[in-house]
């Protein structure tokens, strides 16, 4: 009798740890509060109901994997939305039929200004969920963040984000925010926008096959914005960002374009085979480009567009250490006449140093096109090596 007395009295304690452990659990299930994640109901009640539960508990709502389809909706502060997607990164061999991922967030709909709204809240963590945007809508972003005058402290992790009419991730005017190991692809305007933003990282992404640029901060007001709207924003370009070992790569604009920045850290990127500039910095001060590669820059594009780097009215601009090649054999694409044609444009520089990379093949007309106007800065010391093209039926080919 003593051991079965014993035995009922472990099974109620150990029942109470579980009880105990499953009341204090930091998810909310999705499930719970209605979502049914099979790609067809709409699941938008459910997301905000546990969203309003999050902010008055642990704050995690988790998603198990389904496709969770869902109109617009505004994230409250201080919550996470997590899922484990698991997402890979194409189908080309046709065996992969989860590539984008076993936790999605589709839209249904694309007249807001994102499908998941961070607006001016704090400390919001959206990790490892697939947003896939349908390219509804007339510019709708997968995420949008604004401040309200503090560092808003919100992290992007983790997550695929594909097909939105806008940009997938856009930071206007957010202070102090993680984007990190995210694959932001065939949105119809850039991978990540930071125009406005700053004090942030923008580490381990891959920013593809955007049709603008792969990462763009404009530096001026857009087209149409009202005299309102542009006292409000007041700061146009982005600041103070690390922009760390990321791959940018087949994006129509180009790789990287910052306008009217300033404090870029640019550092151990692969920038490849963009549509326009592998990087472009225009009307801008204090910036630094070291240990990154550049490949392929310019594809089909005509003019100062044909380039690796471009560097027009800058000022304090380091350029070091970079490794910059054109790869004019490439055979996954067709080459129809020599790009890039310039490694690095310099024009109307002051203090700046572009000095120390290693420029083998990088272009097919210059290295480092000198363009004037540049004023105490240092431009030597660029191993260049010029490619020797001959042209042939199909187009042309490199011989050494």
């Amino acid at each position: 009798m003593k051991n079965i007395f014993k035995l009922i009295l472990m099974f109620l304690v150990s029942f109470s740890v579980i009880n105990a452990k499953a009341q204090t659990s930091p998810f909310l299930n999705i499930m719970d509060f209605g979502a049914k994640g099979d790609g067809k109901t709409d699941d938008t009640p459910a997301l905000l109901k546990a969203m309003e539960a999050a902010t008055k508990t642990e704050g995690t709502v988790y998603f198990p994997h389904g496709n969770y389809c869902i109109h617009p909706v505004e994230v409250p502060s201080h919550i996470t939305l997590l899922g484990y997607s698991a997402w890979s990164y194409a189908n080309k061999d046709k065996k992969d039929d989860d590539f984008i991922g076993k936790t999605i967030l589709t839209a249904l709909s694309g007249e807001a200004r994102a499908l998941l709204d961070l607006g001016s809240n704090r400390g919001t963590r959206i990790f490892g969920l697939t947003l896939d945007g349908k390219n509804l809508g007339e510019g709708m972003h997968g995420i949008y963040c604004r401040h309200l005058g503090c560092e808003q402290n919100n992290c992007i992790e983790d997550c695929r984000i594909q097909n939105f009419s806008g940009s997938g991730i856009r930071l206007e005017r957010s202070w102090v925010f993680s984007v990190r190991r995210n694959l932001l692809m065939f949105n119809g305007e850039h991978g990540i926008d930071l125009t406005g933003g700053y004090d942030g990282w923008v580490i381990d992404n891959q920013l593809t096959a955007n049709k603008g640029y792969g990462l763009f901060a404009r530096g001026k007001a857009k087209e149409g914005m009202s005299e309102e709207q542009i006292n409000d924003l007041k700061f146009f370009g982005t600041a103070s960002v690390m922009v760390t070992a990321n791959r940018i790569e087949w994006n129509k604009k180009g790789g990287i374009y910052l306008n009217g920045s300033n404090s870029m850290q640019i550092t151990g990127c692969a920038i490849d085979h963009n549509f326009g500039p592998g990087l472009k910095i225009s009307n801008g001060t204090a910036h630094t480009v070291s240990g990154n590669l550049f490949r392929s820059s310019g594809v089909d594009a005509k003019g100062d567009e044909c380039s690796q780097i471009w560097l027009e009215n800058v000022k304090g601009a380091s350029v070091t250490g970079n490794s910059i090649w054109g790869w004019y054999n490439r055979k996954e694409y067709k080459f129809s006449y020599p790009y890039p044609f310039y490694g690095i444009i310099a024009k109307n520089l002051k203090g700046c140093v572009i000095s120390q990379n290693a420029m083998y093949h990088s272009s097919s007309k210059e290295g480092v096109s000198d363009r004037g106007g540049n004023e105490s800065s240092i431009i030597k010391d660029n191993a260049y090596v010029k490619p020797e093209i001959e042209e042939t039926e199909g187009g042309f080919r490199v011989i050494k």
